[in-house]
């Protein structure tokens, strides 16, 4: 039999992953079990536990694609010779949070993973080595900000990391429970809040 290629495992986890999204979203984390990631996935339980150790490993890699996601959106903003202005960068990730196949779907799910994290010491450790990557990177976007004397160099720019890091959560518990919040409003929102006193007027609409 010849090798399986990384192509087709990467297929495989993807496959998996999306079928233990669309479960985790419809039923709760608790209410899901293994066996109806099986029967969504469309693969034996040897298939899925070739890929995965269980519920706990399945949550961890979904988190990790979606941060990946952030990270790449975030770092080409970076490497650019002039940043964009940071309430659009903020926006830009706001709507990778919101577009398919994250939608409500990841907002319903990163609920029930925070609640999770408390409850699960590895999760909770998982968890939070993302959040210190993704305010590690907000903090030098911060700070090439302070070099061109956009924002306040005096502020620890850490500190205003660990701000920027705690809006994406904050609109994800809103969108997974209610019905009139979207990445639009968001960063409309944002913009005209991150405007005031600037004089630049409220944050071009997406």
């Amino acid at each position: 039999m010849p090798p399986v290629s990384e192509r087709y495992r990467d297929a495989r986890r993807r496959q998996i992953t999306k079928a233990a999204r669309r479960c985790f979203a419809r039923a709760g984390f608790h209410a899901t079990s293994m066996q109806d990631v099986f029967a969504e996935s469309g693969l034996s339980a040897g298939a899925v536990y070739g890929y995965f150790a269980g519920k706990d490993d399945l949550i961890g890699a979904i988190i990790e694609e979606v941060v990946s996601e952030i990270a790449a959106a975030l770092d080409s903003v970076i490497e650019t010779e002039s940043p964009l202005p940071l309430g659009e960068v903020v926006g830009q990730i706001i709507h990778v949070l919101d577009s398919p196949p994250n939608g409500g779907e990841l907002a319903r799910l990163a609920v029930q993973v925070w609640a999770e994290a408390g409850r699960s010491p590895e999760l909770s450790t998982r968890l939070s080595g993302h959040y210190r990557k993704m305010r590690a990177r907000f903090a030098n976007l911060v700070q090439r900000y302070q070099r061109d004397g956009i924002i306040d160099p005096d502020v620890h720019s850490h500190y205003i990391a660990q701000v920027l890091t705690a809006l994406a959560p904050a609109f994800l518990s809103q969108r997974a429970l209610l019905d009139d919040v979207s990445a639009d409003t968001f960063t409309q929102g944002l913009g005209a809040l991150l405007a005031m006193g600037t004089g630049q007027g409220a944050m071009s609409r997406q």
